[in-house]
C-alpha cells in the first residue's frame, strides 16, 4: 500500500476506518503522543463512531485543545473504537528529560490523567517503557531502544519526529521502520509543529511534498510556543483577533507571568467559542486566580461555570482548591468528594485525597483523615505525585 500524506495527523484516523482495521498494532513515530481526551466527551465519540470521512462538526483544530477530533487526540479515538489494539510510541531521543521512567509517569499523565494500575504498571523493561495504557498493551521509547515488532503493524509517522526541540533536523527520514499495513505521514505544519521548509523531510514518500500547506501567522505563533519563544509568538499574533488566536495569545501571555492580561484575554474569548471550550477555559481561568492572582472567590466562580456547562473532576477539585483557601472547609469537602466519585482510580485522586484529609483536619475530623492518609501511604504517594504536564 502507497503512504498516505497527510496536512493533519488527524486524518490517519479516517484512513484507518476506511481501510477496515481491527485491533492493529500501531507504531506512532512522532514528537507528540496525539491521545488526549480533551475535545472528545462521550457524545462526540458515539457520533464519531459512524462516521468515516471528516466533518467539520466532529471535528477541532491544529490550535485548539476542544472542539471535537483533532491531531492530539485522533488516537484515543482510534483506541476507543477497536482500530488500534496495541500502541508503541516511538520517540525522538531528545523527548525525555531525566530518568526514562519517572519522566514517562508524568508525561503520559499529562495527556490522559493516568489511572493508578496505568501508572502502576509501567515500568522500565531494559532501555524503554512497557505497561498498558486505555487497556491495551503499550510501549515507549527511541527507535534503537524499542524490540522491532514481529509482524506488520500501521505505520503512523509525522515529520516532527525528525526535528529537535529547536526545530532542526537530528535525523533525516526514514530511519530503521517494521513493515506496514498502513503507512500514513503528517506534515503537520498546520498547527506549527513543523517549518514550512521541512516539508522536504517527507521527500522519502513522495515526490509532491512542495505543493500543499504553507504556514501562516497562526502557525508561526504556534511554533514559537513550542519553542518557548513567548514574545515572538505574541509579535507573530498582533494583528489576529480570531478564536485560535486569542488562545495561543492568553498562552503566551500566562507562561510570561503576564496573568492579568492572560485572564483578561481568555474571558474576552469565552463567548467566541463552544462550550467545550467555554468549560476548558474555565479551568484554566479557576487555576490561573487560583495559584497565581491569590483570588479564590473569583477562582471559584470560574469552577462553578464551568460545572454548569459539564461535569469534569477537573473543575470540581478547582472549586475544592479555591473553597479551602476562602476557609469554607466543609464546602471543600463536598466538591473534593464529587470529583473523587469521578476520578477515584486515577492518579489526579491522590493529590484529591491528600487534600481532603487537610479539610478533614480543619473541621476536626482526625480519624477520617488518617483514614485517607493511611490509603495514600497504601499507594506509596507522595506529595509530587499526580502531577500534570498539561
Amino acid at each position: 500500500m502507497n503512504p498516505i500524506l497527510m496536512e493533519d495527523h488527524s486524518q490517519a484516523y479516517f484512513a484507518w476506518k476506511q481501510a477496515g482495521f481491527r485491533g492493529q498494532w500501531c507504531w506512532h513515530v512522532d514528537a507528540h503522543l496525539d491521545i488526549g481526551r480533551d475535545g472528545l466527551d462521550a457524545q462526540t465519540l458515539d457520533r464519531l463512531r459512524d462516521c468515516r470521512v471528516w466533518t467539520a462538526e466532529l471535528s477541532g483544530n491544529a490550535y485548539v485543545p476542544w472542539g471535537g477530533l483533532n491531531c492530539g487526540n485522533y488516537l484515543y479515538a482510534a483506541i476507543q473504537h477497536g482500530m488500534v489494539g496495541r500502541l508503541t510510541w516511538v520517540i525522538p531521543p531528545d523527548l525525555p528529560q531525566g530518568a526514562l521512567l519517572s519522566w514517562g509517569r508524568a508525561h503520559l499523565n499529562g495527556w490522559l490523567d493516568l489511572t493508578l494500575q496505568e501508572s502502576d504498571g509501567l515500568h522500565d523493561a531494559g532501555g524503554y517503557l512497557q505497561g498498558t495504557l486505555l487497556g491495551i498493551p503499550f510501549q515507549l521509547g527511541t527507535a534503537e531502544a524499542l524490540p522491532f515488532p514481529d509482524q506488520a503493524v500501521l505505520l503512523d509517522i509525522d515529520l516532527d519526529y525528525y526535528l529537535d526541540a529547536r526545530g532542526q533536523v537530528w535525523r533525516q527520514p526514514p530511519g530503521p521502520l517494521p513493515e506496514s499495513l498502513c503507512t500514513t505521514v503528517a506534515y503537520s505544519v498546520l498547527g506549527g509543529y513543523t517549518p514550512t521548509h521541512h516539508r522536504s523531510l517527507a521527500a522519502c514518500w513522495t515526490q509532491d511534498w512542495q505543493q500543499g500547506y504553507q504556514a501562516n501567522s497562526l502557525d508561526q505563533a504556534a511554533q514559537h510556543i513550542r519553542w518557548r519563544q513567548f514574545e515572538a509568538g505574541l509579535n507573530c499574533l498582533q494583528h489576529d483577533r480570531s478564536p485560535n488566536a486569542e488562545y495561543l495569545r492568553g498562552t503566551c501571555q500566562h507562561h510570561l507571568c503576564r496573568y492579568e492580561e492572560a485572564l483578561a484575554t481568555w474571558q474576552r474569548l469565552m463567548p467566541e467559542v463552544p462550550p467545550q471550550g467555554q468549560a476548558y477555559l474555565s479551568g484554566l481561568a479557576s487555576e490561573l486566580l487560583s495559584t497565581h492572582l491569590h483570588q479564590p472567590a473569583q477562582a471559584l466562580q470560574f469552577a462553578q461555570q464551568g460545572l454548569r456547562i459539564q461535569e469534569d473532576y477537573r473543575l470540581h477539585y478547582a472549586a475544592a482548591v479555591a473553597l479551602e483557601r476562602l476557609e469554607q472547609p466543609r464546602q471543600a469537602t463536598q466538591m473534593l468528594r464529587r470529583a473523587l466519585r469521578q476520578a477515584e482510580d486515577l492518579v489526579i485522586s491522590q493529590k484529591m485525597r491528600h487534600l481532603l484529609a487537610r479539610l478533614y483536619r480543619k473541621q476536626g475530623k482526625d480519624g477520617l483523615a488518617q483514614i485517607e492518609l493511611a490509603l495514600l501511604r497504601q499507594q506509596g504517594y507522595s506529595s509530587g505525585a499526580g502531577s500534570s504536564v498539561r
